[in-house]
Formats: C-alpha cells, structure tokens, sequence
C-alpha cells in the first residue's frame, strides 16, 4: 500500500483496509472448510487493540475474527427474503 500509493496517506490506508478486509474473507473461508465457524466483528476500540496488541503506529487494526467450532444444536439459519423481494434492477 505504501509503494503503490506513495505520497497519498489516504489511499494508502484504504488499500490496507481493502487488503486486510480480503485476507480476513479468506482466513474465514478456509475456517468454513475446516468444519470451523467464525465472525467478523467491528465496532471495536483501534486504540485499546493496537495497544494490547503493542501495534506500531504504522499498523491499523481492521477487524477482530472469531473462530472456533460452531456449538452442537445450534439454532437454525434465520430465514431470508427471497433475492426478488429484495433485489430489483431497473
């Protein structure tokens, strides 16, 4: 993000969200595949994580994914509207 951006400190932090944004999809993918569940969360405190974390001023912390094995007798998938209910293209 830096090299490609070189100069534009925003476009450098979108690019690094973009890019952690698609590596997180990933790791929660592979989860999936491993018989895993997982959840992205955001809403969290950057500042509380970076510290705990002891993050370098130049690492942003994008997004907390919970892992582990879903719990037996889990609810069921809540139900959803039909993509035509939702979803119209003019």
């Amino acid at each position: 993000a830096s090299t490609a951006h070189e100069g534009n400190v925003l476009l450098q932090r979108d690019e690094a969200i973009r890019s952690a944004s698609l590596a997180a999809m990933t790791l929660m993918l592979a989860a999936q595949g491993m018989g895993l569940g997982s959840c992205a969360m955001s809403g969290f405190d950057a500042v509380q994580v970076a510290r705990a974390f002891e993050l370098s001023t130049n690492e942003l912390p994008v997004m907390i994914v919970a892992v582990g094995y879903p719990a037996t007798k889990n609810w069921p998938q809540k139900p959803r509207k039909a993509l035509s209910e939702v979803l119209s293209i003019v």
